[in-house]
This record gives C-alpha cells, sequence and structure tokens, in this order.
C-alpha cells in the first residue's frame, strides 16, 4: 500500500511540474472512488480515447510495447492505465468538474477540509527551491485526493477506495 501512495505521489509531483494548459469539460462531475464524468474506474483505454482527445504537447507515458501507463487529455484529464490497459486513476487539473460537494481545482483547502472532514493521509511533497509548499490529502477510504500548491487545490485524484 506504501508503495501505491509513493507512486502516486511521484505521478502528481512530476505532472505539476509540466504546468500543462487545457480546459476542464463542463458538464461532467467528480464521483469519488469511481470515476469523473462518463469515465470509471476499470474502463478500457478504447472506450476512454473514443471520447476524448490527447493533448498532442504534453508528455505521455508508455511501458512495454506501447501500452500506455498514463495519458494527459486535453479536457484538463489525465487517465493512469493498468497493466490490462483499463483505467484505474483519474487526474483533474482544471476548475469546472466538482466533486459532488461542490470541490474543485482552485478552491481553498478549507473549503474540501469543511466537505470531507479531517479523516485524510496528508504527505508533503518534494519541490523546487523557491515553489510553494505542494501537500497530497488522500481520502482513502473514498477514493479521493487532493493535490495542494500553497493553500490552494491544484489537483483532484480519483482512485480506487482503500480501507
Amino acid at each position: 500500500m506504501r508503495k501505491f501512495y509513493l507512486f502516486l505521489v511521484l505521478c502528481l509531483s512530476l505532472w505539476a511540474q509540466l504546468g500543462l494548459p487545457g480546459a476542464a469539460q463542463s458538464g461532467w462531475d467528480i464521483r469519488p472512488g469511481q470515476g469523473v464524468g462518463p469515465f470509471q474506474i476499470g474502463m478500457p483505454i478504447a472506450q476512454c480515447e473514443q471520447q476524448l482527445q490527447r493533448d498532442p504537447q504534453a508528455d505521455q507515458v508508455f511501458v512495454g510495447k506501447n501500452r500506455p501507463f498514463w495519458i494527459y487529455y486535453l479536457n484538463g484529464l489525465q487517465i493512469n492505465y493498468d497493466s490490462q490497459g483499463q483505467a484505474f486513476q483519474f487526474y483533474i487539473d482544471k476548475p469546472g468538474i466538482p466533486t459532488s460537494k461542490g470541490i474543485q481545482v482552485g478552491d481553498p483547502i478549507e473549503k474540501f477540509i469543511a466537505a470531507y472532514g479531517t479523516g485524510y493521509l496528508a504527505h508533503e511533497l518534494p519541490t523546487a527551491k523557491n515553489q510553494a509548499k505542494q501537500s497530497l490529502y488522500i481520502y482513502k477510504s473514498l477514493g479521493l485526493g487532493f493535490q495542494t500548491e500553497g493553500n490552494t487545490v491544484k489537483f483532484i485524484v480519483i482512485l480506487p477506495p482503500h480501507s
């Protein structure tokens, strides 16, 4: 389990450094532990890509024989895929895609804590000198996380819930 969270932290840290452009998909919502918009954990890559356009200027990581590990899409969404080519984590980096409790990228830390409580695991992320402090807050039982920079939500993470 610890390796899983270290992996999650690494992915978020690398993605944060990219500062990728894009706009969020309006009308989508975040379903903790399940998915975002029309996408669900466990959905095959082919099904995801029927509804999304890759960002040709963004990095994409592949492992093995051209199997995608993660892909950043133009909709402000990154999807991580498992070894079977199925979605297992979603990252949102643009405002406009709220959780069921109204939290979205750009909100202050206090807003998600007021909505979801203090039952999170917190980890300070490594950052370069002269950069704002970044932290990751994971609500394991919900399958929901928030990466913050300074006092602001920078990313929202949807992952399988764990007890």
